[in-house]
């Protein structure tokens, strides 16, 4: 695992991806550092000054149940990790610690602030910021973070880097002068016939799995067309207001939440139509307010909070006709690895390849979660991998090349390390002699060439 910051790079040895799955009959245990095997950062923010904040080796081991099932009454994510990417980093929730506090008591327009945003419980919580809205300056060209008060690399949106790792649509182009990557859609309209299912990315702590953003164009037929998952979410602006009915907050400030919000926020169970919040004290920031300051520009436009998006099953329209993801960004569906069936997440993008509301997962869990990252590994689970530093070094035959008396050599290895290749002709303890002291290791095997005479 590398990370780089600028012309900085840490090269010592740091477990990377999953190393360790373990399974019962009910649960499958995971051990991972938090890691990603591709190179991560650099964190830049905009404005090019160093973001600062090194990701750090977390060591966690999460219980996910084999089991899901749909919840009877949906849970709101709670804050830090909702779920784990298939490469050991966390999935936080689509939203950050921050939620506006009203300050002011003049009625909204679209160019005034009511208030100010504020981390955890100083927020009122009605106005919750987007996080890819506000903190995408920090994202590496993989898509993650890392916040710098415990530095857990995570994702709030689609894992570009992870989904080039594994085949996704996603093509990358290399860029010598900063040593990073640009990851982008190989065709997310759909204009050719080329794309493939998604694999699945991760898991939600309720159990279910996450897909990539292309399914099947019919949800219970595995012939159909594969297609980009389309959102079931629009901003509330004017032209969706006379499309979808939705709210127009640039015309009436933000005085409304729309329903799915307010349900999952905890302020009602149900009904129908936008909720309307108590006058002044509920109300929030002006939707075109913009100004320049010390920590440089300011805005609250549409998009900022979660709460400037509307759900169209709220709106009349129907899921599989006119969207395919619900308000928990998901379906149920057959997927090649469920060709049953199985309810599933989807990331979601537009026609452009760009992050689509809300991201990877809704604000709430469908299914019923009892996953957690302080579970005690039952006696008796079966081990179905064990690598990284615990993996075992396997030499494979050698192979020797009868015209130059060379031997190549290949074995399993840990990424980072650095190995030494010794060689006897007796077995005995004093008769062994180093043929080279600085074999750098490579990704999963290592490969090198000695001589017989070496040898």
């Amino acid at each position: 695992m590398f990370f780089t910051l600028g012309s900085l790079r840490r090269t010592v040895p740091v477990s990377s991806d999953v190393q360790r799955i373990r399974s019962t009959a009910t649960d499958v245990y995971i051990n991972a550092q938090g890691l990603a095997s591709y190179t991560m950062g650099p964190g830049f923010t905009s404005g090019g000054g160093l973001f600062g904040f090194w990701p750090l080796s977390k060591g966690y081991q999460v219980r996910r149940t084999r089991n899901p099932v749909p919840a009877g009454t949906k849970t709101k994510h709670p804050g830090g990790m909702i779920g784990m990417m298939v490469n050991g980093v966390a999935i936080y929730d689509l939203g950050d610690a921050f939620s506006c506090n009203q300050t002011n008591t003049a009625a909204p327009t679209a160019t005034t602030v009511l208030g100010v945003d504020v981390m955890g419980a100083g927020g009122d919580g009605y106005w919750s910021r987007d996080a890819l809205a506000v903190e995408v300056v920090t994202f590496d060209p993989g898509f993650a973070h890392q916040p710098g008060h415990n530095g857990q690399y995570h994702y709030h949106a689609g894992p570009k880097a992870l989904r080039h790792q594994f085949g996704d649509n996603m093509t990358a182009t290399y860029n010598a002068a900063g040593n990073t990557f640009t990851y982008t859609e190989t065709d997310p309209s759909g204009a050719i016939t080329t794309l493939h299912h998604s694999p699945i990315l991760g898991w939600s702590f309720d159990g279910y799995p996450i897909y990539g953003p292309y399914g099947y164009g019919t949800a219970t037929n595995a012939s159909s067309a594969v297609r980009r998952m389309k959102s079931g979410f629009v901003l509330r602006n004017a032209a969706n207001a006379v499309t979808y009915g939705t709210a127009d907050l640039v015309a009436t400030g933000r005085i409304t939440l729309p329903r799915w919000a307010a349900i999952a926020q905890g302020y009602v169970t149900g009904g129908t139509g936008d909720y309307s919040l108590t006058p002044l004290a509920q109300y929030g920031p002006g939707t075109t307010y913009q100004t320049t300051g010390p920590g440089g520009i300011t805005t609250y436009t549409l998009g900022r909070y979660t709460g400037d998006y509307d759900y169209l099953g709220d709106r009349g329209r129907t899921q599989g006709v006119d969207f395919d993801l619900d308000q928990y960004n998901g379906r149920n569906c057959v997927t090649p690895d469920f060709p049953g069936g199985s309810y599933a997440y989807f990331v979601s993008i537009d026609a452009s390849g760009n992050p689509a509301f809300p991201y990877i997962l809704g604000k709430q869990f469908y299914g019923t979660t009892n996953d957690t990252t302080a579970a005690t590994v039952p006696v008796g689970a079966v081990e179905l991998f064990n690598g990284g530093p615990n993996t075992q070094e396997r030499l494979a035959a050698p192979s020797v090349n009868p015209a130059n008396g060379t031997i190549t050599l290949v074995w399993t290895s840990v990424e980072g390390g650095t190995y030494k290749v010794e060689a006897s002709s007796a077995l005995t303890a004093n008769s062994w002699v180093t043929v080279t002291s600085a074999v750098s290791a490579a990704a999963n095997t290592t490969q090198t060439t000695v001589t017989e005479a070496g040898a």
